[in-house]
């Protein structure tokens, strides 16, 4: 055991070693800052040097330069992020792919504007690859590691990826672009953005398709290749009403089809999101104002094994609502602190029908639930800002009512059944504290610790899950506990040279009541075996790992980047499976490796190059060493301008067409377009 533990925490020293590197390298010239200004950690703007979280900031220049459309492939490369899912332009799944310090799926939190995005992944199960924001439209995209409940509540226990959409702008600018590519991919955006005296207007959109790909071998005579279409608009109104207060309205629209490899296994949905924005300083005051509403329709289309995949078994019909507002006011305390307070409410309602095309049959489950949320934080400065203190903290009431499922012919042992379930009420408190110190205008020591919850969500509490032809079943469980995660991390931010930047942090975490599958029990009736599960609160996890990161201004035009991670995840107790205990998760890699450089000359060309390499190793029970292969892949963005409103851009993703050791890809993919700007 000691030989274990040494090897697992091998992180963790070399981490003391090179902090006092980072922090205290020589302090000779000025620092080049690449700073930005982020909302995220603390809802009010601060300098990220300030900030007490570790955070990334992309830019509207980054992610325009990244050969990728949707946010998920765009932030792949982040430190401390792992994106599973393999490359393509039809991707499988329903669940949020994300995994950020070892914590994964429906625990990150993605945010639109400061609106909430994961229930419309979890209750609905509407998946949208991430990609239901138009990419033109990105003003950045702010990245926060670490517990984020006390600030935004449920779901934020990694960390919260948070998508700033841009405001109209005073000069008018119109972009047109058209692209096609492998397996007959073809794709179209508009965006348009002007401002006429106080009103402003944005559109932006885009459709695409494709032929798709084979992800079987060998190939079956039921499958077909996995295609895609999918269309989006956002569009955006402001209004000045002064010069200290804006009101801006957004709505967004999604569609999309994906053929999963069958002719009739397939979904389908329809997304339609609307917000509303109020911003205003009135004296020393700041206050912000936040309404929305998410609708989601999904319909996933399940073939019949029995008869070879050739007919429609059912169809399952997934819609969802929920809508909210967020009210906030940020006030200065004297000359040392600013306080932010403000309070959110949320409503989310779910239903869900399976309608069968061939037998009589009804299932179906429904819930609703209710959010209440006050919330605090406060900033406190001290000698000449070189100390700055992070307070905050979030109390989140939730009722949980009108739950019900149903199934009038269940299968195998199960009795028809038509259950209506009691209103259940549970709070969550979730404090955090942040503490960075600036030794010197070229360096940030941080400390930081907090708590993260997760709320099980509709679709956990009572729908009833039937796969595999009726052999296996996943009971929902109304009276599952929220997930709760406690973590801390220390680091370090050195900017070495004028343009040389270093950062370090460690973090650990302990996270509980993780819900999993639990055996009920397994039984054999008429040749087939029968497994019955129910969701339940079951495994404690303990996560510490190490995250490092290099950025360097080599010249105005040419930037180099390169991270690290190392995680470890590992399962601490499972009262459903003791066997796993001391076993390392799945599904996110030990050591994390990417690199990218960005060269934007405006007369020569724009080069985006991105390497991301994973090793994956984990103990089994009698501590022997496991490894999984390791994969690695490389993408190139490159356009180059022409006459003074072309450019011509070719993107290559995989372009040495490597594969990640779960599933078939479709290899290299490479797409080239046109884009006018006008």
């Amino acid at each position: 055991m000691t030989t274990r533990i040494n090897k697992r925490h091998w992180g963790f020293f070399a981490a003391l070693f090179l902090m006092p590197a980072v922090a205290f390298a020589s302090d000779s010239g000025t620092a080049y800052r690449l700073d930005d200004i982020v909302v995220s950690t603390s809802r009010n703007e601060t300098p990220s040097f300030d900030a007490a979280q570790s955070v990334s900031v992309l830019s509207s220049d980054e992610i325009m330069a990244s050969p990728f459309e949707r946010v998920e492939d765009i932030v792949r490369s982040v430190p401390g992020i792992f994106n599973p899912r393999h490359y393509g332009m039809q991707t499988s799944g329903v669940s949020n792919p994300i995994t950020m310090r070892g914590v994964g799926g429906s625990r990150v939190l993605l945010l639109v504007d400061g609106v909430p995005q994961n229930d419309n992944f979890n209750n609905s199960i509407a998946w949208v690859a991430w990609g239901h924001i138009p990419k033109e439209a990105i003003e950045r995209i702010e990245i926060v590691r670490g517990p984020t409940s006390a600030m935004y509540g449920s779901e934020g226990l990694g960390g919260v990826i948070h998508i700033i959409t841009k405001n109209p702008s005073a000069e008018r600018k119109t972009i047109l672009r058209g692209e096609a590519g492998t397996a007959d991919s073809y794709g179209g955006y508009g965006f348009h953005t002007q401002k006429t005296g106080e009103f402003g207007f944005l559109a932006a959109g885009g459709y695409e398709e494709s032929d798709g790909f084979y992800m079987t071998e060998p190939v079956e005579n039921y499958n077909i290749k996995r295609y895609r279409e999918a269309g989006k608009v956002l569009g955006k109104a402001s209004y000045d009403i002064n010069d200290d207060a804006r009101l801006a309205f957004t709505a967004l629209y999604y569609d999309h089809e994906t053929g999963k490899g069958r002719e009739f296994f397939y979904d389908d949905l329809n997304l339609g999101q609307y917000w509303m924005n109020y911003d205003q300083k009135a004296g020393i005051l700041n206050l912000k104002g936040l309404a929305w509403y998410n609708k989601a329709d999904k319909t996933a289309f399940q073939d019949d094994a029995k008869d070879n995949y050739a007919t429609l078994y059912r169809r399952e019909e997934s819609p969802s609502e929920n809508y909210g507002a967020d009210f906030q006011t940020v006030a200065p305390l004297g000359q040392l602190a600013t306080l932010t307070m403000g309070a959110a409410i949320k409503e989310v309602l779910w239903d869900y029908d399976d309608i069968f095309a061939t037998i009589e049959r009804k299932e179906g489950a429904e819930g609703r639930q209710r959010f209440v949320s006050p919330f605090a934080n406060m900033d406190m400065h001290f000698l000449d800002k070189r100390v700055i203190v992070n307070l905050g903290a979030r109390y989140d009431w939730i009722k949980t009512m009108d739950g019900a499922n149903w199934d009038t012919k269940p299968g195998g042992a199960l009795a028809a059944y038509d259950n209506q379930y009691d209103s259940q009420k549970n709070h969550c408190f979730s404090p955090k504290f942040g503490l960075t110190f600036h030794p010197d205008d070229k360096t940030a020591i941080r400390a930081s610790t907090g708590k993260g919850y997760r709320t099980p969500s509709l679709y956990e509490l009572y729908k009833v899950h039937v796969r595999g032809g009726g052999t296996y079943y996943r009971y929902a469980n109304p009276d599952l506990d929220p997930e709760e995660i406690w973590s801390y991390d220390v680091g370090a931010e050195r900017y070495f040279l004028d343009n040389f930047m270093g950062k370090v942090t460690f973090y650990q975490s302990f996270a509980k009541d993780y819900i999993g599958d639990r055996l009920i029990t397994s039984y054999e009736k008429n040749g087939k075996t029968y497994n019955e599960y129910i969701l339940d609160n079951i495994s404690e996890v303990g996560i510490h790992g190490i995250e490092t990161e290099l950025r360097w201004q080599a010249l105005p035009e040419l930037r180099f980047s390169g991270n690290y991670t190392w995680n470890v995840s590992e399962i601490e107790e499972d009262d459903a499976d003791p066997f796993q205990e001391g076993q390392y998760l799945t599904n996110d890699p030990r050591h994390k490796f990417h690199a990218g450089a960005l060269y934007q000359h405006p007369r020569i060309a724009t080069v985006s190059l991105l390497w991301n390499y994973y090793i994956d190793k984990y103990y089994d029970a009698d501590e022997i060493t496991q490894a999984k292969d390791n994969f690695w892949t490389v993408d190139i963005g490159l356009s180059r301008q022409f006459l003074r409103y072309m450019t011509a851009y070719v993107n290559i993703e995989n372009i040495f067409d490597s594969v990640d050791n779960e599933t078939l890809s479709p290899g290299a993919i490479y797409t080239g377009g046109l884009k006018f700007e006008f």
